[in-house]
């Protein structure tokens, strides 16, 4: 035993310290210096932004960060956790070009910002206009001609979004009001169309429609082929 102790421990053992020395300098290199930079997709986001606009466009929603700092703190940094914010506070209606730099970017501590790109954003402001729209019941093909709509209510519904969408309508129309119908008089909920009507909202989001079947007109039977 002594011989084995003198042979692997104390035989050399300035040689094997300064390895193990050499071992550790080397392991602190590699995982506390590393890789010096780190290449992120972030968010853009808006700050102050007036009560009564909204944005309507931001190209880029995305922008480039380059960051830098030691590997253990780059290894563990996402993209959720860097971002951009731009002050808009002021804004008038319109597109405007805004100036995006390092001190837009938000990052944790320990970690810095190196390179942001690009250097300019594009943003589209409108203004938020409330207005009441007259609701029309749509009927699916195969139930146009069977049955009647004989209520819709509401009849109006308080719609919210960019001005100059809803300045060119008055009406909205529901959803094609399909599905099982066999009864002689049906009620019917049903949600909205927002297709033409961009970053909208509708108070209510849905509406009750009452159907009546035409005298004569039968029911199409649904027929499982397998």
């Amino acid at each position: 035993m002594k011989n084995v102790l003198e042979r692997y421990v104390i035989k050399d053992w300035k040689l094997k310290l300064l390895s193990l020395v050499l071992a550790v300098m080397l392991w602190y290199v590699v995982f506390q210096i590393g890789e010096p930079k780190k290449d992120l997709t972030v968010p853009v986001t808006v700050s102050h932004l007036p009560k009564n606009m909204m944005i309507t466009k931001m190209d880029p929603e995305r922008v480039f960060v380059t960051v830098s700092g030691r590997v253990s703190l780059l290894k563990e940094l996402k993209d959720r956790d860097v971002g951009a914010v731009i002050n808009v506070s002021g804004t008038k209606e319109g597109e405007g070009v805004f100036n995006l730099s390092k001190a837009n970017v938000n990052v944790p501590k320990g970690i810095e910002i190196v390179d942001v790109r690009p250097g300019t954003l594009r943003i589209t402001v409108d203004r938020v206009l409330e207005k009441n729209l007259k609701v029309l019941a749509k009927l699916d093909r195969k139930w146009r001609g069977r049955y009647d709509i004989t209520q819709v209510s509401p009849q109006h519904v308080l719609a919210e979004g960019p001005r100059r969408v809803l300045e060119k309508v008055a009406t909205i129309e529901t959803l094609a009001i399909n599905g099982d119908l066999h009864g002689n008089e049906e009620s019917v909920t049903v949600g909205f169309n927002l297709e033409g009507l961009p970053q909208t909202s509708v108070r209510p989001d849905n509406a009750r429609i009452l159907l009546k079947k035409r005298p004569g007109k039968d029911v199409p039977m649904s027929v499982d082929i397998r």
